[in-house]
């Protein structure tokens, strides 16, 4: 969710303690003030080692804030509750060992445990440290603690190649995966978020599926996978076991962080997976664009261009319909959803969307509209629809950002279902 049209800039207070991986956090600094938030910068101590403040301070276009301006002669209030009062939404990362400890054991020494201590607002939290420290148990049931403040959003760390050459888990979520937990929160108009999918299992499907015609050809859409990731990183904030099954992606991988997924290629592999899931989910979301047809016969070569006419007509066939065949096994504490794209005017297009969830048999379908400028494809585009249950809901979703659709859309669904 792009914030340069606002009239009044999000304040956002980054945190920022004594990790190897402060040294990525300048980056994300300089991301969130080109998006125009308002940004200030609190060092640690540790982190002064690691990190320049004058850097911050550019980047920011805010004096960074050190330690020691905790006991500055020229304070009216103590810094902390100043700083919790100014900002929107704050970030810490990284969140190492030591803060989280004095964070959930309300141990207020230093700036940064006092800012967490006192702050009630939104908070993204993104922890780095070696594997060994993140797989202590007592770094374990502190990091469980956070899981009873209704304010965190947690980004689990990523696993990669850490700072001590170890291969495990420990590093810090990418910045694109912390901005976009940062506008989750802002699609909430300023009303908390509530992690209201806990328990809940969740499977979505996402992006195109490929048919190999021959060597070097094959049949595909332009779905990025974009609208089908954005709903899978939403109910993981909100609380869900997700898992996604998409086709190639055509967007940053870095998004899919924290994810479990699944990539597959045709139809066929499609189906096998969703087979492999579908009992255990309690919510199906069946946004993959599928191919509408496929070859038949499976060849090594290259056709002939002078014969790929001949070829094609008689290995054609059309993909079965994989919601309406998955939805004949639905039970009844599951909701299914399927997606439809349409061309023209939602009035025209009404009968076909009603006709088309007694069909499919899915309990909800979402029309979005592919033909109107700045819509559809990609996760830069912005997206509206209209939700459709058997009876008389027709819900629409104004044109937003695509993660604010995909808020707002499972928010809608879970409130229906209640």
């Amino acid at each position: 969710m792009k914030t340069k049209n606002r009239d009044t800039k999000i304040k956002i207070l980054i945190l920022i303690t004594g990790s190897i991986a402060a040294v990525r956090i300048p980056l994300l600094v300089s991301q969130l003030a080109k998006e125009n938030y308002e940004i200030k910068c609190v060092l640690s101590k540790n982190a002064e080692n690691l990190i320049k403040p004058l850097s911050l301070s550019i980047l920011s276009r805010n004096p960074c804030i050190l330690e020691n301006d905790q006991w500055l002669n020229i304070q009216q209030t103590p810094l902390h509750i100043e700083l919790c009062n100014w900002a929107d939404i704050l970030i810490i990362a990284p969140l190492t060992a030591t803060t989280l400890s004095k964070w959930v054991t309300g141990n207020a020494d230093g700036l940064i445990p006092s800012i967490l201590i006192a702050n009630i607002k939104p908070i993204v939290v993104a922890p780095a440290m070696n594997t060994q420290m993140w797989l202590n148990k007592a770094v374990q049931k502190n990091y469980a603690s956070l899981k009873n403040y209704e304010n965190v959003l947690s980004l689990h760390p990523s696993e990669g190649l850490l700072a001590c050459d170890a291969i495990g888990i420990g590093k810090i979520p990418p910045n694109d995966l912390i901005q976009l937990a940062l506008e989750f929160i802002i699609s909430h108009n300023q009303s908390p978020f509530f992690k209201d999918l806990l328990n809940k299992e969740i499977l979505i499907t996402g992006g195109c599926t490929s048919e190999k015609i021959d060597a070097a050809r094959h049949i595909s859409n332009k779905s990025s996978g974009a609208m089908g990731l954005l709903m899978s990183q939403v109910a993981r904030f909100r609380g869900a076991q997700v898992k996604y099954v998409h086709g190639p992606l055509k967007i940053d991988k870095d998004l899919t962080d924290g994810i479990k997924r699944y990539e597959i290629e045709t139809s066929v592999d499609l189906i096998r997976v969703i087979n492999n899931e579908i009992s255990n989910c309690d919510y199906f979301f069946m946004n993959a664009a599928v191919s509408d047809f496929k070859i038949i016969s499976d060849t090594s070569g290259k056709i002939p261009k002078n014969k790929i006419n001949h070829y094609l007509n008689k290995n054609f066939e059309l993909v079965p319909d994989i919601l309406k065949t998955i939805s004949k096994s639905k039970k009844d504490n599951q909701v299914f959803v399927g997606f439809c794209a349409f061309t023209g005017s939602i009035e025209k297009a009404r009968i076909t969307i009603k006709k088309k969830i007694i069909q499919k048999g899915c309990d909800y379908l979402f029309a979005n509209p592919i033909d109107l400028e700045g819509q559809g494809f990609g996760f830069s585009a912005q997206n509206e629809g209209w939700l459709f249950d058997r009876e008389n809901l027709e819900h629409h979703i104004q044109k937003t950002s695509k993660i604010d659709l995909a808020n707002k859309l499972i928010t809608q669904i879970i409130s229906e279902k209640k």
